[in-house]
Parts: C-alpha cells; structure tokens; sequence
C-alpha cells in the first residue's frame, strides 16, 4: 500500500512540474499581461510535452515515433491521469478552470508569482543559449540517420502526424473564446489592401450565418521597413516595438480595452499567434487624411482630440496617431485600424505630437491651417478631460529631433501653441 501511495506521488510530482514548466514557457511567450486572457484544453498541454520533447530529441527519435503512431492511446492515458489529479492540481493553483466547460486559465496566482520572481541569469542562459544549442546540435545529429533512412521515412512520416500545440490555445475576447489559431481557409480573397512592408487584405467570411467583409493582417518581424528605421530613431523616446508577436498582442490588447470601454474598434474574429496575423472587422468610412482636405478641418481635429483625451483617461497612449491610421464613419465616429503600437508606457504627450506633425505634412505645411488644426486639438482635449502637461509636452526636445526631419515646421506649431495655452507659466 505504501509503494502505491509513494509512486502516486510521485507521479503527481511530475504531471504538476510539467504543467509548471509548460505554463511558464506559454507565459514568457506571449507575456505576462497577456497570459491571463490566454485558454487552453488539456490537449495543449499534451501536445507541448510532445513538441517539447521533439525538439530535443528530433523527429526520427524512435519514442517520438511511437508516441505519433499511438498517439491517440497515449493521449487518453495522459488524459485519464490528468483528470485523476485534477482536483490537487486546482486546488494547489496549477490549473484553474474557467466558466466554459473544457477549458482552462492560467492562475492570477501563478502569474503573480511570476511577476514578482525575474528570471535569473541561470534560467535565462539555460533557455535562451543553451536550450537553442542543444535543439541545433540535436537535429545536426539526425541528418545523418535521416540520410540513411530517407525512403523508409518518407513511408513512415506520411502516416504520421504531429499535433501542434497552437491548435488547443484560444483567447477570451468580444466576451467569447476565440481560437488562437485562426487559420485562411474558410476566407475568401478580395484584393490586396497593403504594400509590400505589411502583408493585409481584404476578404470576406461567413461569422453567424453572415457574410462579412474582414482585414487580415500579418505582422512582419525587426526586418520590417515599416518599423525599423523608426524604431531605431525614436530609440530612448518612445517604446516602439520591433517584435512581430509584441505588436499584434498590443493591438489585441488595445482592441479589447477600448471595447470594453465602450469605443467603436474592429471586432477581432479570429488571431493565429503561431503565425502572427488577426483576422478583423473591415471599417467602411473615409480615411481621415481625406476629412483633412475638407472644410471639416478644425471640426475634425477637435474631435481627435476629444477622442485622443477619452483614451488616454484609461492609461493608453495608441503610439502610432498617423492620420491614415484612423477611420472617419458615417456616424462622425473616428475609429482606430491600426494599433500595434498602443502601449502604456509611452506618454500620452506623443500620441498628440505625432498627429500634429503628420497633419501637417498633409497640409502641406501651411502655417495658418495647421496652427487652427493645433489649436483645434487643443480644446478639444481639453475639454473632455485631458492633461494640460500633456499637450504642453509636445514642444520636448526629444520629439522635436524625432518629428522635424519629417515635419520641418512642426517646432514652430507647437511652440507657438505652447505659449498660446500658457504652458510656460
């Protein structure tokens, strides 16, 4: 009876260390405040044992082999097990349920944990150098055996499939769970609606029975021209991201916390984390650049700053305020499309220093026109509860060396709004 209960125990021991690890890993991928809108079945973490251990060993080691050709039995034996500790695993906090049957959460308190214990030196050369050199040396290993046993493996491997983890993570969004793992297929192809720095277009897909009109986008890694050169300029000013998976969990982000705010955003209909694109709502209305050409000038900046004012209320600054990076609908709504910069680290100041600037290269750097533009902002920022320091902040030093290149006037505009608003006294 002892021996029993003892390799119970241990074998408890090593399903929950399992879970940790693998949860860990899923935490430092997409990040801490992310995570916990993060969902999974069991699955996910059987497939992550079984992708971890591949990536160790190779394809061809002869126990990945045989886990892929029994795989359907060796799954429900992990699975039995599971569900035989999962009152202990919930009870200590490894797991954690959530209100749709099936699925599961990762716990505040585990994320907690992790918020508040760093990664040591230790860990991160183990994960981030030694890890990778092992997977290299590993694979290296294989091509020789591989070599040899090409056509027996290329009979083999055709019956075999291996499951990816990806396929079992969903998000909670639009108060549902989404998969994390949208794929095209069920996308019809319209026409291509970017150029060649973003890969975007539209197309259309049936969501409840109903043809709607979708943007999918995929996000470029560092390589990308679009945030390269400006990630590299505004380096110590403002918290640009490179990273293809940061920007779409920003934009993700942002999304949820304005809907939930009440602000009109795309509805997100599907996100494929693995190969870094979202599948959105498609926003009909004019592109605000055109509104700036129009006798609704002022009109429309005092609205953005109404607007800019609302987000910032919520400690988001969008980081990216290009005119062309907003959607004036028929409702007089402005409506962000891009936000794969919004972040709450970078000030609230920029968000107004970069509309001004690219406003005023859209009007072409007239000086009376873009000053009322200015002005207009001003007040109505203001006016919905905007910080005074924050358009005082746009004469910084720092903005000024990033925006003048691009708008040679633009330190002129905003010094003479900072005296116009009596931000020197």
């Amino acid at each position: 009876m002892g021996d029993i209960v003892k390799a119970k125990s241990i074998e408890y021991a090593a399903l929950r260390n399992f879970i940790m690890v693998a949860l860990k890993r899923l935490v430092r991928e997409v990040g801490l405040d992310f995570a916990a809108k993060i969902r999974f079945t069991p699955l996910y973490l059987f497939y992550d044992l079984l992708s971890s251990y591949r990536s160790l060993v190779g394809y061809l080691d002869p126990i990945n082999i045989c886990s892929l050709t029994n795989i359907e039995r060796i799954r429900n034996v992990f699975l039995m097990k599971l569900l035989n500790y999962l009152h202990y695993l919930e009870k200590q906090e490894v797991l954690c349920s959530t209100s749709v049957p099936g699925f599961f959460k990762i716990c505040e308190n585990f994320l907690r944990k992790m918020r508040i214990a760093p990664l040591l030196i230790a860990e991160r050369l183990v994960q981030e150098v030694l890890i990778p050199y092992m997977e290299y040396s590993l694979k290296i290993r294989n091509i020789i055996p591989l070599a040899i046993l090409i056509p027996e493996a290329r009979k083999l491997l055709s019956r075999i499939a291996a499951p990816s983890p990806y396929s079992e993570l969903y998000i909670s969004a639009n108060d549902e769970i989404l998969p994390f793992h949208r794929g095209f297929e069920k996308i019809s192809y319209i026409k291509s609606l970017g150029s060649t720095i973003n890969y975007t277009f539209l197309g259309e897909m049936t969501v409840r029975g109903k043809k709607v009109a979708v943007v999918v986008k995929k996000y470029r890694d560092w390589k990308s021209l679009k945030w390269l050169p400006i990630g590299l300029w505004t380096a110590g000013t403002v918290d640009f991201t490179l990273s293809a998976g940061e920007r779409l969990l920003r934009e993700v982000n942002a999304i949820m916390l304005l809907r939930k705010s009440g602000f009109r955003v795309p509805m997100i209909y599907g996100i494929n984390w693995h190969e870094k694109y979202i599948i959105r709502e498609y926003v009909e209305g004019d592109d605000l650049v055109k509104k700036l050409h129009s006798k609704d000038l002022e009109k429309i900046c005092f609205l953005m700053g109404c607007f800019l004012a609302k987000v910032h209320r919520l400690g988001l600054s969008l980081g990216d305020t290009r005119p062309s990076n907003f959607v004036f609908d028929k409702y007089r709504t402005i409506i962000p499309i891009d936000l794969e910069q919004a972040s709450s680290k970078i000030p609230p100041s920029w968000d107004l220093a970069e509309y001004l600037a690219f406003t005023i290269v859209h009007l072409k750097f007239k000086f009376d026109e873009s000053f009322a533009s200015s002005l207009s902002l001003a007040k109505g920022y203001l006016k919905n509860g905007g910080s005074l320091s924050n358009i005082c902040g746009i004469t910084r030093r720092s903005y000024i060396r990033v925006l003048a290149p691009i708008s040679p006037i633009y330190p002129f505009i905003a010094k003479k709004l900072y005296r116009e608003l009596g931000c020197s006294q």
